[in-house]
């Protein structure tokens, strides 16, 4: 009994000794923080924030702008039928292929008196004559066509990638970043603002943390290269309306609804959120006949792509929707196109055109 009194009293004092280090180095750390908050604020958390931040701003509104050499020949095997006349006026020399006999009536005076003769003339053979032709050659023929007709074209692609479906992931991830940086630009920067802050909590009008700041409003400076530069007026060409996508009323869910909430509003209003405008959004879509295929990213998997042909995958069956033209016999869908349309492929613009 009386060793287990030592082993206890000597426990004790172990935990109390092992307590007191430990309380030690944990007011040295926070002692170590505290001196150092703000530097790790502006050094670390502000700039690997805002860093992933503004990266996903600049990838939202960047614009892919790139050029497509197409070089190949188109064969031409076919016969174009020639039904015409083709106008001949001229002058030339003919040649006499045998002689020609001629007979003119001519007058011959003698002793004052004319007196009519008859001539008898013959044109030898190889005698060139000079004539003047005018006449029209009918022609009415199938002209044979057989050749490779070169193609050398340079197709401009101008594509924003906001008006694309990626500018949903990516404005996602920019609005799970987007309350965070806020809240770090509106903390103080250093001692001296926290009295005031404090103040502020404590007159009960803390300050609004969510509230625009200098880099909130213009997270990304800009790009290396130009896009859409010289592009013209061929940035304003209408869309030909088979190719018009459809909006869908999905929204991006966004980030911890508590601080989503204040920078969409409109999203949460009257008890709403994100994810129940995307169930109303949905169950519109299947209401008019809109294939899941279309919105919900699963696309790839319902069209042929070189990964699968190299792949050795067969096509994929074709989606059909109530609205959409009827399949050929080939298995691709018609693209539907104005009389003198170019199927989307515009030719690259000049500089300065």
């Amino acid at each position: 009994m009386r060793a287990l009194k030592a082993v206890g009293k000597y426990f004790w004092r172990f935990m109390v000794i092992f307590s007191f280090i430990v309380n030690i180095i944990l007011v040295g750390v926070l002692i170590v923080l505290g001196l150092t908050i703000f530097d790790i604020k502006k050094n670390i958390a502000q700039p690997l924030i805002e860093g992933l931040h503004s990266s996903f701003v600049g990838l939202n509104d960047a614009t892919i702008d790139w050029t497509i050499p197409v070089r190949t020949s188109i064969p031409l095997n076919t016969s174009i039928p020639l039904n015409t006349s083709i106008p001949l006026q001229t002058n030339t020399l003919v040649t006499l292929t045998e002689a020609v006999p001629l007979a003119v009536g001519a007058s011959i005076t003698l002793n004052g008196q004319p007196l009519p003769v008859t001539v008898v003339l013959s044109l030898p053979e190889g005698l060139q004559l000079p004539v003047s032709l005018d006449l029209s050659v009918p022609v009415n023929i199938d002209v044979p066509v057989d050749l490779d007709v070169p193609v050398s074209l340079d197709v401009r692609a101008v594509i924003p990638l906001s008006e694309t479906q990626l500018h949903d992931p990516v404005d996602n991830l920019r609005l799970l970043f987007e309350p965070i940086v806020r809240v770090l630009g509106n903390l103080p920067d250093d001692f001296g603002g926290i009295g005031p802050f404090i103040g502020q909590v404590l007159s009960g009008s803390p300050p609004d943390l969510l509230a625009e700041t200098p880099y909130s409003q213009n997270p990304w400076p800009g790009y290396s290269i130009t896009a859409g530069e010289n592009y013209g007026d061929l940035s304003s060409q209408p869309i030909p309306p088979g190719n018009v996508p459809t909006i869908t009323g999905i929204v991006p869910i966004g980030g911890i609804p508590g601080l989503d909430q204040p920078l969409r509003p409109e999203l949460y209003a009257n008890g709403s959120s994100p994810a129940a405008i995307n169930a109303q959004a949905e169950a519109n879509l299947q209401g008019i006949g809109i294939m899941p295929a279309y919105y919900d990213g699963n696309y790839a998997q319902t069209a042929i792509s070189p990964r699968k042909v190299a792949a050795g995958e067969a096509p994929p069956a074709p989606i059909v929707t109530p609205d959409q033209p009827p399949v050929t016999d080939g298995g691709v869908q018609p693209t539907p196109m104005e009389s003198g349309g170019d199927l989307g492929i515009v030719a690259t613009p000049t500089p300065g055109g």
